[in-house]
């Protein structure tokens, strides 16, 4: 009788130890697969703040530019020679405007910030990060549709017609103003945005 209970005592001790090796087993796999996915939601972010702040240098260099662009716009626009010749040769306004030879060399990206929407560990990123992302790529995308509204103007059959002339000019300036007022807004935004990512210069 007596063996028989320590065989159950046993089987019992047994039993306990291989419950406790697989409940420490799935805890210690789950820690390491936790870890391993911090350290990826860590990389993911890391690209994101890399794009953040390489377009917040790009925004620096044009926003600048673009300004300078809606000021000789005004004062083209009361310029009645000027006028005569956008009349004659609508490429004048390349020539007279686009000191650097460009309206925008490059673009802000936003190839990290769609990659990393759509992947699953974006749900380790923190709330209030990417509430800041959300706003500043929203903010992004509507930037740059007045600067594209102004070429597709630009490009129109008639814009340079004696009739249309001077009225398109005012309309490429209204787009520029809206394009450096949205340019503002962005770059307030990725301001914000690299001091709650923590993004050193």
């Amino acid at each position: 009788m007596a063996k028989k209970s320590i065989d159950i005592k046993g089987t019992i001790v047994q039993f306990i130890l291989i419950v406790f090796s697989v409940v420490l087993g799935i805890y210690l796999s789950e820690r390491i697969e936790e870890g391993k996915n911090k350290k990826d939601s860590e990389e993911l972010l890391s690209k994101i703040k890399s794009e953040v702040k390489d377009n917040l240098i790009i925004l620096n260099e044009w926003y600048p530019y673009h300004q300078k662009i809606v000021e000789k716009l005004k004062e083209l626009l009361v310029d009645e020679a000027f006028i005569a010749e956008f009349k004659k040769d609508k490429f004048i306004f390349f020539e007279r405007l686009l000191t650097k030879g460009s309206f925008m060399g490059k673009s802000p990206a936003n190839d990290a910030w769609d990659i990393a929407k759509s992947h699953p560990l974006i749900v380790n990123i923190e709330y209030d990060k990417l509430f800041v992302l959300s706003r500043v790529y929203k903010q992004q995308e509507m930037t740059f549709k007045p600067g594209m509204e102004m070429f597709e103007l630009f490009n129109s059959k008639d814009v340079n017609t004696d009739k249309y002339a001077k009225s398109n000019l005012e309309l490429m300036l209204y787009r520029m103003r809206e394009l450096v007022a949205r340019e503002q807004q962005l770059m307030y935004y990725y301001k914000d945005a690299a001091v709650i990512l923590d993004i050193k210069k």
